[in-house]
Parts: C-alpha cells; sequence; structure tokens
C-alpha cells in the first residue's frame, strides 16, 4: 500500500537515491552515459537535506512510501526562472521522479495529484514545468494528466554541465482538466 506524506530532512538520502535511480534508467539514451554514471547521491542528498531545513516560502515536497521505503516524490513552489516569477499565481512543479521498479502503477498518478494539491493550497491558480524535450515517457504522462505546451523552450545546465534542452508546460489548478 502507497502512502503519501510530507518529506522531512531525513528523506533527503531517500529522495537523492530515487533521482539518481530514475535519471540512470529515464535518461539512457537522452544523456551521455558518462554523466549518468557520475550522478552523485551525496551530492543530491545535500541539496535535499538543505532544501527542506530551509523551507522557502511557498514551496513543498511529498514523499510516497511502501512499508516504509520512500520510492518517489514530488516538489513544489514558486518558479525558478525570473521570466516567470512576475505572476504570482504561478507555482512550479519542480520534480516529479520514482524509482524505475514502481513505474506504471499509479504511483506517480498519486504524487502528481498530491503535488497539484500543494500548490493549491500554496494560493496558486495555476502551474508550469520544464520537462526533457525528448523524455516521450514523461512528456506523455504529464498531457495525459491536463499539462499543455506553452511552445516555450530554454536550455538549462544539467548535471556534468551537459546541456538539456527543455520544454515548458501549463497546467490550470482549477480547469478540472487534471487526471487524478
Amino acid at each position: 500500500m502507497v502512502e503519501l506524506r510530507d518529506a522531512t530532512r531525513a528523506d533527503a538520502h531517500a529522495i537523492a537515491t530515487v533521482i539518481v535511480r530514475s535519471w540512470r534508467v529515464a535518461y539512457r539514451g537522452l544523456l551521455p552515459d558518462d554523466v549518468l554514471a557520475d550522478l552523485s547521491i551525496p551530492d543530491r542528498e545535500r541539496f535535499w537535506s538543505d532544501v527542506l531545513t530551509e523551507r522557502p516560502p511557498r514551496t513543498g515536497a511529498v514523499v510516497a512510501t511502501i512499508a516504509d521505503a520512500i520510492v518517489g516524490f514530488a516538489a513544489t513552489g514558486p518558479p525558478l526562472v525570473s521570466a516567470d516569477r512576475a505572476d504570482p499565481t504561478l507555482g512550479d512543479l519542480y520534480a516529479l521522479y520514482l524509482t524505475p521498479d514502481v513505474w506504471r502503477r499509479g504511483i506517480g498518478t498519486q504524487l502528481h495529484a498530491a503535488a497539484l494539491d500543494r500548490l493549491r493550497s500554496s494560493g496558486f491558480s495555476h502551474a508550469g514545468l520544464w520537462v526533457l524535450d525528448t523524455n516521450e515517457r514523461a512528456l506523455r504522462f504529464y498531457l495525459r494528466h491536463g499539462w499543455t505546451d506553452t511552445g516555450r523552450a530554454q536550455l538549462d545546465a544539467g548535471p556534468g554541465g551537459v546541456e538539456l534542452q527543455e520544454r515548458r508546460l501549463h497546467h490550470d489548478l482549477y480547469s478540472g482538466t487534471s487526471v487524478t
């Protein structure tokens, strides 16, 4: 049975492990093998430990657990890209990752719904996210859950300095179009 709860600082290592495991499978063939091999759980653990300790305003993270083991997480908050920050009603889905062994079991849909709920409860009325433009699995997931492509794109610096070509998606948090 899957349980969802707010993430705590003590979850930083498990969140980092989920990210690295997910990236190594989801981005195989999309990012260079050496970049994926060099992903560091300790680096990501430090990052998430800091984020979960500082908790900037209107941010949040939720974890999915099975038998107390974290198998996924989602993080939300105000936009990180300066062009989007001018709109106080816009929140971002920063991340949604699952360990590959639980893909296609509905856990991502549950995490997605919880993330959108957290955005709503933080006062946002619509949401955005950046997704790797070659990540067809993620694009299908988000489009199926009511996200639309805005036509915007950006180059982001990824791990190891690799350039990530990303697409901007949008979701109206009160339209009722989300599949949950």
